[in-house]
């Protein structure tokens, strides 16, 4: 959680969106110190209860934008092993420079980033992350406006990732495939063609047949998904861990994809002698 707030209200308002529990309260390892040197040695301190700690997901750590300051000059390296490995980091008196600078460096180790925001200040943060969602309210719109997708009050961000994100994610997985498919599948065929043409260069279909086979023939299994609900909506809220299973890329990766190309492949095969045979 990145906030401008001071840190009570910061501890506060992460103990009321469920970040931190009232018993994970005595594990929140604060990050500070009167000096650099200070600072940086709570910094380690907490880097080393944490890869000590046998549960994790219990710990969470805190901190201003002055300590945040020093460590991103003197030890970015150690402080992005700690916000990798803690279940919820709460960082407080935030300048929105700051903001998106802690995302740029989640971005840079790899990780997908959402940023979430409601105000002028969590702008370029918003636009920093991945996916950046805005909650337009008091505030204003300028967040709304600025980011990738607009909701109406925090709550609506679990359906937002649940429901929608998760269904945007099966139908993009299976259209981009499908694509593929169907456009290695025709190809196939007309190589399989050239090779009994003696490679004369011939097409095996006329013109309007392939106009036809993206148009009708191959339009139906796209018009279907578009609608297609694998898992209700009630269950996926009611199971969020059901999402792990898209976060962890089972859909779309590269031995989905040889499965669609293999699956091209034999049906080129299957078909071709048949569509041979008619038109010789």
């Amino acid at each position: 959680m990145l906030t401008g707030d001071k840190q009570t209200t910061a501890i506060q308002i992460g103990l009321l969106c469920n970040l931190i529990t009232p018993e994970s309260k005595g594990q929140l390892l604060s990050i500070n110190g009167k000096t650099e040197d200070d600072i940086l040695q709570s910094l380690e301190r907490a880097l080393t209860i944490m890869k000590t700690a046998l549960e994790r997901k219990d710990l969470a750590f805190v901190l201003d934008g002055w300590a945040l300051e020093i460590i991103l000059k003197r030890s970015l390296e150690s402080f992005t092993k700690l916000a990798m490995m803690s279940r919820t980091a709460i960082c407080c008196r935030m300048t929105p420079l700051q903001k998106a600078q802690l995302v740029g460096i989640l971005k840079s180790s790899g990780s997908l980033t959402l940023a979430i925001g409601d105000g002028g200040n969590d702008v370029r943060m918003i636009q920093e992350a991945n996916v950046g969602v805005g909650i337009s309210g008091r505030e204003g719109l300028q967040a709304a406006r600025a980011a990738d997708y607009s909701i109406g009050k925090f709550k609506f961000l679990r359906r937002l990732i649940l429901v929608h994100g998760r269904y945007s994610y099966n139908r993009t997985a299976f259209i981009s495939q499908y694509s593929f498919y169907k456009s290695l599948l025709i190809c196939f065929i007309q190589i399989l063609f050239s090779f009994s043409s003696g490679l004369s260069g011939t097409s095996i279909f006329n013109s309007i047949s392939l106009m036809a086979y993206n148009v009708f023939y191959t339009s139906l299994p796209v018009m279907t998904i578009i609608f297609d609900k694998d898992i209700s909506e009630a269950t996926v809220l009611r199971y969020p861990q059901i999402l792990l299973y898209s976060q962890a890329g089972r859909l779309l990766n590269r031995s989905t994809f040889a499965e669609w190309f293999g699956r091209s492949l034999y049906h080129g095969i299957c078909c071709f002698p048949n569509y041979h045979q008619r038109i010789c």
